[in-house]
């Protein structure tokens, strides 16, 4: 299913604007740069139209945000009224960790993962690696 700015109005709780308006612009463009956000962090394979279907929901919450905030205000002050977004909020086309995961286990991408490490151990003086020691370490004594 395409992504769509009636539906991103839909979210927001008001009727969609015309196209061609500056309102349904910004909103367009927001779930594009939201989508391909996402797409960066998930499978270059997908677009707006073939995707997974927890994308789409993803990238309407990532658009509405972009959309409700775009300048990415913390604390807005008119008057004596003061409003401040609680920490650890998500701000604009910026992904939460739990996104992220969400996102590449979709992609198949979560779970495991290899990280290359190398731990050296000293024995009878000479220098060893793990997993393959490395013949410069064993040519002689530490």
């Amino acid at each position: 299913m395409a992504l769509d700015v009636a539906d991103l109005f839909k979210r927001l709780g008001r009727p969609a604007p015309e196209p061609g308006t500056p309102d349904w612009e910004r909103a367009n463009a927001a779930l594009e740069d939201a989508f391909w956000v996402i797409a960066g962090t998930g499978h270059p394979a997908w677009s707006p139209e073939r995707h997974p279907p927890v994308i789409r929901t993803l990238a309407l919450a990532v658009a509405d945000r972009r959309f409700r905030n775009p300048e990415g205000y913390v604390q807005e002050q008119a008057g004596e009224v003061s409003y401040r977004m609680p920490d650890g909020t998500p701000i604009g086309l910026a992904l939460t960790r739990g996104e992220v995961t969400l996102i590449e286990r979709v992609a198949g991408r979560g779970g495991l993962k290899s990280v290359q490490g190398r731990r050296e151990a000293i024995s009878r003086g000479l220098r060893t690696g793990y997993p393959f020691p490395d013949p410069e370490d064993s040519w002689g004594p530490v």
